[in-house]
């Protein structure tokens, strides 16, 4: 099968450090590493990431979508704002759509956190892979004889 997949990461990060940049990096490589076609689009922050996402899906051209951003928790109320509508939505528009969408949206307490944690991109890559091929796997199965 030739897998097609869209990454769609936010550009804003501000607290993020080198996160946000060190997971688009990890995960790109990995998808280039397995010849994977994929495409990036990138948004402005973390909370536009799940109406990108649904407008991917939409155009059914992408076999997959990863999503990408880092959401470290400031002092306001912000971070749990963003962080929940991000998650909720991403993983309603997978459920919605019976496509792959890999949540690789990093929800830290910490800057040194985030940094820890951006290397997982390659983990989203392939996540999406197996989880494509797991629906795949369900809409071939044959039941009975």
């Amino acid at each position: 099968m030739s897998l097609k997949i869209a990454i769609i990461s936010s550009e804003f990060a501000e607290k993020s450090g080198s996160a946000l940049e060190d997971l688009r990096t990890s995960c790109s490589q990995k998808l280039q590493e397995l010849k994977i076609d994929f495409v990036e689009f990138r948004v402005p922050g973390a909370f536009e990431i799940p109406t990108a996402t649904k407008k991917v899906i939409l155009s059914q051209r992408f076999n997959a979508v990863i999503t990408l951003g880092v959401v470290v928790r400031g002092e306001t109320a912000h971070f749990d704002i963003v962080a929940g509508n991000c998650a909720r939505k991403i993983a309603d528009l997978g459920v919605e759509f019976a496509t792959p969408v890999i949540f690789g949206v990093l929800t830290t307490e910490t800057t040194k956190q985030a940094e820890v944690r951006a290397k997982r991109g390659a983990e989203f890559a392939l996540a999406a892979i197996r989880f494509t091929e797991v629906l795949c796997e369900i809409e071939s199965a044959k039941i009975g004889a």
